[in-house]
């Protein structure tokens, strides 16, 4: 019996697929947060109001906010069909993250560290060291793969988690509201470590775990809901500086009503319903570690025929050609990755720590979830 919310799967699939044309657009100019995202519209060009439109529909940090808030929402359903909240819940929880995130990582990191020595990558003049290949495997930095902050973000999380979903057991739905209070301050106080990976994951976080809490009546709400509140974050993007707080408040609730309405009313049939859009959910994991190594491979080529200067002019277009060519290759990289690396050491943590909780679930009356528990669990970023 299978519990996977495709829905979920698909608009994380979207949401890589935004990061992937968010990076290809912001390469070609290094300054376009302070000269396009972070002014007044009345500043702007009609090129760069154009180019203000595009980078508001691949907005990378609104996707990424969004695959935090996604995370929060199945782990902690997750968690919540646990039997029981145990020690060993602690455990098997922490250990099938780590073999969801570290082996797809290791893979990715080994390969773009042999790349790195037939031609420097585009952000490095020389190969990576043994040193950063280690390190950014991990995720104690990630200066070999600059996307891998929001796995540490992640990984960071598990601890949060763990100690609202048992707040939640002894204390009621009050726990992960007030852990959202605390949340929230950090946008305005900062985190109390890691800020620059924190503020806002924390915050994002906190919206998803609450998601599993909220009661939504099946079918009461139409299908244009979760559409309007896309297309309102794009808006909202669009309308106001990316650095304006309360912008990013209002994008970080419209993302919650969004998963919020897919999580629970999931089984409706809609665009996020096609095999198209699902299957680019359950690669999007590899889609988004594997694309700024695509990136870097290529863009040197796109260079020498290009030129910088062209590039930096023409960003928005340059942005869409380049981003359709690292999406195409990227994605059957990808599926590889997904089937011969990802879904492996799923199994093995089903294998090695889903067994007592189910036995636990089948002993307590619980339907047997076998597998797709975990595997509704384990979504990351660009998962």
């Amino acid at each position: 019996m299978s519990n996977r919310n495709l829905q979920l799967d698909s608009l994380r699939g979207i949401a890589a697929v935004c990061v992937v044309f968010h990076h290809c657009i912001h390469i070609a100019d290094a300054h376009l947060v302070p000269r396009v995202l972070n002014v007044p519209l009345t500043a702007l060009s009609g090129v760069d109001l154009a180019g203000r439109a595009l980078l508001s529909v691949f907005a990378g940090g609104m996707a990424v906010n969004l695959f935090f808030i996604l995370s929060g929402a199945v782990l902690m359903a997750s968690l919540d069909r646990e039997a029981t909240f145990s020690v060993w819940t602690a455990i098997s929880f922490t250990f099938r993250r780590i073999l969801r995130i570290y082996p797809a990582l290791i893979a990715m990191i080994a390969g773009f560290g042999l790349l790195s020595w037939l031609y420097p990558p585009s952000h490095s003049s020389v190969p990576f060291t043994i040193r950063q290949l280690i390190e950014n495997s991990f995720l104690i930095t990630n200066h070999v793969n600059g996307a891998t902050w929001t796995l540490q973000s992640e990984m960071l999380m598990v601890p949060f988690i763990l100690l609202t979903a048992f707040g939640r057991v002894v204390f009621g739905n009050i726990a992960p509201v007030l852990f959202l209070f605390w949340a929230t301050s950090c946008l305005f106080l900062g985190a109390p470590f890691a800020p620059e990976l924190m503020n806002v994951a924390l915050p994002s976080f906190a919206l998803g775990m609450l998601i599993p809490a909220v009661t939504i009546t099946r079918g009461r709400l139409p299908n244009w809901v979760v559409y309007a509140a896309l297309l309102a974050m794009i808006c909202i993007r669009f309308l106001f500086p990316v650095s304006d707080i309360r912008a990013l408040m209002a994008e970080l609730g419209l993302s919650f009503l969004a998963v919020a309405f897919l999580f629970h009313d999931g089984e409706r049939d809609h665009i996020f319903s096609k095999p198209a859009l699902t299957g680019l959910g359950r690669i999007s994991y590899g889609i988004y570690l594997i694309h700024p190594v695509v990136l870097s491979a290529l863009l040197p080529l796109f260079v020498a025929v290009s030129g910088w200067a062209w590039i930096a002019k023409n960003y928005g277009v340059f942005g869409l050609i380049f981003g359709t060519v690292v999406t195409a290759i990227t994605m059957p990289l990808a599926g590889l990755s997904e089937r011969y690396v990802e879904r492996p050491f799923i199994r093995f943590g089903e294998l090695m720590f889903g067994k007592k909780n189910k036995n636990a679930a089948v002993a307590a009356g619980v339907p047997e979830q076998a597998g797709s528990e975990f595997r509704n669990a384990a979504m990351t970023p660009g998962e």
